[in-house]
């Protein structure tokens, strides 16, 4: 990939960063090289950067902050472009009445940003997201969430950018929310993920507020107390099945798969559907352990997991 090539369109070319190590900036601290990275373009650096590798026939994969990502040891060809929390928080108010406010909010707008802003200005309807690392580009592909709710209870609206397309608006209907993804379509052709907009309840009283917060608060003990927090990891790996009553973490404990190790990658003592990196843990650890827990789950219940992880490069 011609790297000179790319900065002349660019805005803000020293942005633009050569066989970047993305363990670096990775939440499971792994992960190869990225040919190229852009690092937080601008939009409009975002939009040129994809019209011009999707016209050289060059491959490109946008990431957030990598809460949720596992990218293998060989890295990313082509050109990673990663959208990170923005330094700078403009949520944007689009209308508001007694019962609700809507506002827009930036797909590299911090999840902890947006519900510490809500909770400000009195709206309900976030509590779930307590405690979740990442953005919200991200949060919208994943539809992410916990089992108190997820970003499709609230969102209204979703602005994105296809290189077919161009810049396109669709409804949280005709984006077709599922559990822990979306429908088929733009977001499965590469569509980018730009803004997004959310329809909040106010609170209707001081009891209300207070409700709102006591939730936040039982679920961040929640979190602290059942979840492990202290090593690097992805949060959980695997969706719970929809065909079990039993969630992934029960069903991986049922198979005798705590404390499991590759390498220095461990399945979790406290949580089963964490895999933790001990401190020297290489993607393909981690890998080879989604695999193996993929097996050992199907032979003691018949039940085949599906990661939650993306996985990239492998």
């Amino acid at each position: 990939m011609s790297r000179p090539a790319l900065e002349k369109i660019l805005k803000q070319p020293k942005k633009l960063h050569q066989n970047f190590p993305l363990s670096k900036i990775l939440y499971y601290r792994v992960g190869g090289p990225a040919e190229a990275l852009l690092m937080n373009p601008s939009s409009d650096d975002l939009i040129a950067a994809i019209n011009w590798v999707c016209d050289e026939g060059i491959p490109f994969q946008v990431i957030g902050s990598g809460t949720n990502l596992l990218v293998s040891d060989r890295g990313l060809s082509g050109l990673t472009i990663f959208l990170g929390p923005n330094l700078i928080f403009k949520p944007k108010v689009l209308s508001e009445n007694s019962a609700h406010l809507r506002v827009r909010f930036e797909a590299q707008d911090a999840k902890a940003d947006v519900l510490d802003w809500a909770m400000k200005n009195r709206l309900l309807g976030l509590e779930f997201s307590a405690g979740i690392p990442g953005t919200m580009g991200g949060a919208v592909y994943m539809n992410a969430g916990t089992k108190w709710g997820s970003y499709a209870d609230v969102v209204e609206r979703v602005y994105l950018y296809s290189p077919q397309f161009g810049k396109i608006e669709r409804t949280a209907e005709q984006m077709g929310f599922k559990y822990r993804g979306h429908g088929e379509g733009l977001m499965s052709d590469g569509a980018i993920v730009l803004s997004v907009d959310f329809k909040l309840p106010k609170a209707q009283g001081a009891l209300e507020l207070l409700e709102s917060r006591k939730k936040i608060d039982e679920i961040l003990m929640y979190r602290g107390i059942r979840q492990p927090l202290d090593y690097p990891s992805c949060g959980s790996v695997f969706k719970n099945p929809l065909n079990s009553e039993r969630g992934a973490g029960r069903l991986i404990e049922a198979a005798g798969l705590k404390g499991l190790r590759q390498g220095s990658a461990m399945v979790s003592l406290k949580h089963a559907n964490f895999i933790l990196n001990l401190g020297h843990a290489k993607a393909s650890d981690i890998n080879g352990l989604i695999h193996k827990i993929i097996s050992r789950v199907k032979e003691n219940s018949g039940i085949i997991l599906e990661p939650e992880v993306v996985r990239l490069g492998f």
